[in-house]
């Protein structure tokens, strides 16, 4: 089963370290981490179950790991602990699209989402820099989803509008104290029944569709295309067509995928979103083929 693999990207001093660091000390998953500056990420002595020259294995189940010349290589080398997901940070100069596709051609993981981080309290300033505005743009144009990180430090409002003036189909979603909302990372695909019976304490609302009838695939596709920025994530398995062939559902921000799904799964689709998200009502979208 592929690893799905979540990419972390930003301009230098965004806080995706700060992230990072958040993101291994509580996780509640096995999490895999490749990051560049390997001497920033802070782990607790306590936690190190063992080291293996740039690898750190930790006894919450977690790996951290520097990302080596070889990108692939690196990622091989943290898959192969089998993690829930995989985290990878990319540089503060780099392009994390780029990054992705390079993820996309390892055997083992598939791209889960590619995050990008904006500094709240400096990144008006930093559009003003006409040496930094071509890299900002393009570490926007193909994010998943833009997290405002140090909203304790200025107000949100001038950053959001900011990204929003750069690209206006920009999903973005303010972080806390940062931490990476553990919702919206990858995960292992489990069955929709294990999302649903996880308890909600990420602060994001969620919605549950248990799809047990075969939907239409043009209509469901059609919804799927129409769904507000407010919803952040779609996730589970649904039937499609006169066969009822199993599929496998995954939405992040605007990007979403419907793939065939052969090993067998309990129907039932699992949204996710903020306090904006309106009811999703997938039956008055007479989703399902009418006999």
């Amino acid at each position: 089963m592929s690893i799905p693999v979540t990419i972390l990207g930003g301009f230098l001093g965004a806080g995706k370290t700060t992230a990072v660091n958040h993101l291994l000390r509580h996780a509640r998953r096995r999490v895999g981490v490749l990051v560049n500056d390997f001497g920033a990420i802070s782990v607790d002595a306590r936690l190190i179950e063992a080291a293996e020259g740039d690898l750190v294995a930790l006894s919450n189940g977690c790996v951290c790991c520097a990302v080596g010349p070889d990108l692939g290589a690196s990622l091989a080398r943290v898959a192969a602990r089998r993690p829930d997901r995989i985290v990878v940070e990319a540089s503060g100069v780099a392009d994390p699209w780029r990054v992705a596709q390079l993820v996309r051609l390892e055997p083992g993981v598939v791209l889960d989402a590619v995050l990008v981080l904006v500094d709240a309290s400096s990144f008006a300033e930093q559009l003003a820099d006409r040496w930094l505005v071509d890299t900002l743009e393009r570490q926007l144009a193909r994010a998943d989803l833009v997290l405002l990180s140090k909203c304790d430090l200025a107000s949100p409002d001038a950053a959001r509008a900011a990204v929003l003036r750069l690209r206006a189909d920009a999903v973005v979603v303010e972080m806390q104290g940062g931490a990476l909302p553990d919702a919206l990372l990858g995960r292992a695909h489990s069955p929709a029944s294990r999302f649903i019976a996880e308890p909600p304490e990420h602060g994001f609302l969620t919605a549950f569709w248990p799809a047990e009838a075969a939907f239409d695939g043009v209509k469901l596709r059609a919804l799927l295309a129409s769904l507000p920025a407010s919803v952040l994530r779609a996730k589970g398995f649904c039937r499609i067509g006169p066969e009822g062939a199993l599929h496998l559902l995954q939405l992040v921000g605007r990007r979403w995928t419907l793939a065939p799904w052969a090993r067998g799964a309990a129907p039932g689709l699992v949204l996710i979103g903020t306090d904006r998200m309106p009811a999703v009502d997938f039956a008055a979208a007479e989703l399902t083929p009418r006999g």
